[in-house]
């Protein structure tokens, strides 16, 4: 009885928000998720959108969310495009990320191999991307994006269910370092706004083992897959990381791709 007591008491803030959306409850099509077009005008879902990211900003901590390390990713045979694409796009667009502790010793993602880290203000938190589906800005109209051209396009749940739904609705929201779920990183989510990129990540490998490839894939003994990764990163002044966000020196990595340095790791075999 203590041990829940205590439970009870660190979740205080999932509590308090959960209180505020009592009553909530809807779905829309994810395709929108600004609630703008023009079949959304005579449905209630956009306000309700609203109100569930005013309760999140009102009970979460937002001192916790500044220190946790945010990473949108890109994946696909056009990585690179998608890349390119995102880091010329202005910080004014809300974008989703998946978030990650400040000591966490993987960094990875199903939904890519290129991760941009971004600093902005977190609007709103999930351990499970299925009970917000924040939707893809790219499938809006021009008429939508060009309406927020100026304050930036906002993505917003375009579903919600209270804490008894099936897909546990509510209570997979994080509003702090309690409701964080560290087992269920690979499908949090987190909409940030107002970013800036602060650098790449090269997810689920580390440093030495990516040099290594690098050279090893230049060299034809594996697939290029890690040269092309090399080059896509080294296009972009940024700091570039691996898995456990330690540093990938740039020098080593340019060496790396014209086949030069020795191996990071003496016994490497691809």
């Amino acid at each position: 009885m203590i041990r829940q007591l205590i439970r009870e008491m660190l979740l205080e803030d999932l509590k308090g928000f959960q209180q505020r959306t009592k009553g909530i409850d809807y779905m829309s099509s994810f395709d929108d998720p600004t609630f703008d077009e023009p079949y959304q005008k005579e449905l209630p879902h956009k306000g309700m959108a609203k109100d569930v990211k005013r309760a999140w900003a009102a009970e979460a901590d937002h001192k916790f969310m500044e220190t946790l390390i945010k990473v949108h990713w890109v994946g696909g045979l056009d990585w690179e495009k998608k890349l390119d694409k995102f880091l010329s796009l202005g910080g004014n667009n809300e974008i989703s990320t998946m978030g990650y502790l400040p000591n966490s010793l993987d960094v990875r993602s199903s939904w890519g191999t290129i991760g941009i880290v971004v600093q902005g203000r977190t609007t709103l938190a999930t351990n499970d991307m299925n009970t917000v589906t924040s939707g893809y800005l790219g499938q809006l109209s021009p008429e939508i994006h060009k309406k927020y051209a100026s304050s930036g396009t906002p993505k917003r749940p375009t579903m919600f269910r209270g804490p008894d739904a099936f897909s546990g609705g509510s209570s997979k929201y994080i509003l702090d370092k309690d409701s964080f779920d560290q087992n269920a990183i690979r499908r949090n989510e987190f909409i940030v706004d107002n970013w800036k990129p602060v650098g790449l990540v090269m997810g689920g490998i580390d440093a030495a083992l990516f040099l290594d490839s690098v050279r090893a894939a230049v060299k034809g003994t594996i697939k290029a897959n890690y040269l092309d990764y090399a080059k896509g990163m080294l296009k972009h002044d940024l700091p570039m990381y691996d898995r456990q966000m330690k540093p990938i020196n740039r020098k080593k990595l340019e060496e790396a791709t014209r086949g030069e340095g020795r191996d990071e790791i003496p016994d490497f075999t691809p």
